[in-house]
């Protein structure tokens, strides 16, 4: 899998990921679809690591594909525990820190950016 096809599948799921939390994030109990769904992309998000850690890139790409692995990573750790009761008794809210992100810019655009940039250097 190219860099370039690896990007467009992780903003679709970013974007997945994304209302899936969302949804969470209001405090009602999960629905069985959105436990569902949480597990189908905790799988896509691991599935696509993986595949990440298979190219070797040097350069640009590989900056793009470092960058790329560390937010495969926050989404599959923020959805792994996005249903975990826990997490707002321990007084940490993993779910709102998507929204500032431990890294360059909210995760999803930033992952909408990274796909732009390997886009246009193929054209």
């Amino acid at each position: 899998m190219s860099l370039l096809a690896l990007l467009e599948e992780a903003v679709v799921a970013a974007g997945r990921a994304e209302q899936v939390l969302t949804r969470a994030e209001d405090g009602s109990p999960p629905t069985a679809g959105d436990a569902r769904l949480a597990l189908h992309l905790r799988i896509r998000f691991a599935e696509l690591q993986r595949w990440v850690d298979d190219l070797e890139l040097s350069g640009r790409d590989a900056e793009v594909r470092d960058e790329t692995a560390r937010l495969l990573a926050f989404y599959l750790h923020l959805l792994t525990h996005a249903f975990d009761r826990r997490i707002a008794e321990a007084g940490r809210d993993r779910l709102a820190i998507r929204s500032r992100g431990p890294l360059t810019g909210a995760p999803c655009a930033r992952l909408t950016t990274l796909r732009e940039r390997v886009s246009s250097w193929v054209r």
